[in-house]
């Protein structure tokens, strides 16, 4: 397993972690990050009509994984929309946008499921 850990000097403040998972359950890529930096990224991405499964949908509901574990369904859109951020995300955060690519984009290639939880 491979992790990526942009929490390690954030102990004690809200974690969300990432998991790309095969469907045994393994755990192929693992990314740590402060609440906080993944709900910057997530703010960045404009208003518009989304599918009820979609992380961001979610996120302005305030569901999904503030909940528990949850699996996103709609990978390839959560992609595609991480991606159109690269000239608005500010330089500090762009090793968490391209952490949240990375598991995106691997989870895509390799057929896998991706999973968000709110620690």
């Amino acid at each position: 397993m491979q992790t990526i850990d942009l929490y390690s000097d954030y102990e004690g403040y809200a974690e969300v972690v990432l998991t790309e998972e095969t469907s045994s359950d393994e755990i192929i890529l693992k990314v740590q990050l402060l609440g906080f930096h993944f709900d910057e990224i997530l703010s960045l991405i404009p208003f518009g009509e989304y599918d009820p499964d979609s992380v961001i949908n979610n996120y302005f509901k305030a569901s999904g994984w503030h909940d528990g574990k949850w699996e996103c369904k709609r990978i390839q859109e959560f992609y595609d929309q991480l991606v159109k951020l690269n000239d608005a995300v500010p330089l500090n955060y762009l090793n968490i946008l391209n952490a949240l690519k990375q598991i995106c984009s691997s989870s895509l290639q390799n057929k896998n499921k991706l999973f968000i939880d709110l620690c």
